[in-house]
């Protein structure tokens, strides 16, 4: 997982940002599931707000560009070494309103593919909460993301951690992944842009005496350094990530956000 080199509070008071949340209500629920839109329309599904349903999310059909704040993008490319104040002013501007935990972090992607070895919902997910009753089958995602490892926290509780572009691969461009390439084998650590969610699930009831019986999963969705990513997946090489973590919108509360930032702290 990731290590926390920097975290400071943020807000954005942008009512026109081009990265929004949205929900919909389902059944006699009036907020039932969530989005992640990118200018106005849904980028991708990011799960229900029930604490015993498993964790997903599914790229949808908004999810087609980076958002990026030209005046970064150099500080990005040479890699930031702390977070600040008119770094998080800039970023916030692309971001809805509200309150943001602003964190630094280290990790070594690792590139995964929907349904192949590695993919959490056909591994981790299923061992804990077994198949989906009525598709039979288990999430797909509709997107290749990244992982960054697995921590085991105390009290059977797990720390699953995820990179999710915003754009599919076959956007990025070669030449651009190449020079990443060139940077990172020099010892470069460029940053990417994130926004996160952290949400906290453990299935109502399950069989057998799993290790793990509570997951917390915190997703970083990525808005701009696609082509750093894949790079540092390609070479094993860690990059940075400055990611918003959006409190308000995860399936956790204001305690559990502080202990996964201290997780993310401890590295462990």
């Amino acid at each position: 997982m990731s290590m926390l080199l920097a975290a400071t509070q943020a807000s954005s008071t942008m009512s026109d940002a081009r990265v929004g949340f949205a929900t919909e209500g389902g059944g006699q629920w009036a907020v039932w599931d969530r989005f992640i839109t990118l200018d106005g329309k849904k980028a991708f599904h990011i799960g229900n707000i029930c604490g015993t349903c498993p964790i997903v999310f599914e790229r949808l059909e908004g999810a087609n560009d980076k958002v990026s704040p030209r005046e970064l993008s150099d500080r990005f490319r040479c890699g930031l070494q702390q977070i600040e104040d008119d770094v998080v002013q800039t970023a916030t501007s692309v971001l809805p309103a509200g309150k943001y935990d602003a964190l630094l972090l280290k990790c070594v992607p690792r590139l995964v593919v929907p349904s192949k070895p590695g993919d959490y919902f056909f591994d981790e997910q299923i061992a804990l909460w077994g198949l989906d009753g009525f598709w039979g089958m288990p999430h797909y995602a509709k997107a290749e993301y990244y992982r960054t490892g697995t921590s085991r926290m105390s009290n059977h509780r797990g720390f699953f951690e995820f990179v999710v572009p915003m754009f599919p691969r076959n956007y990025l461009r070669a030449e651009t992944v190449s020079s990443y390439k060139e940077e990172l084998s020099r010892g470069a650590l460029p940053t990417a842009l994130a926004v996160s969610i952290l949400d906290v699930k453990q299935p109502a009831d399950w069989s057998g005496s799993p290790e793990i019986t509570e997951h917390w999963c915190l997703s970083h969705y990525l808005l701009d350094g696609h082509h750093k990513v894949f790079a540092a997946s390609e070479l094993n090489a860690p990059i940075s990530i400055l990611s918003f973590l959006a409190p308000e919108k995860g399936v956790c509360s204001a305690e559990q956000v502080s202990e996964a930032i201290e997780t993310l702290r401890d590295g462990c």
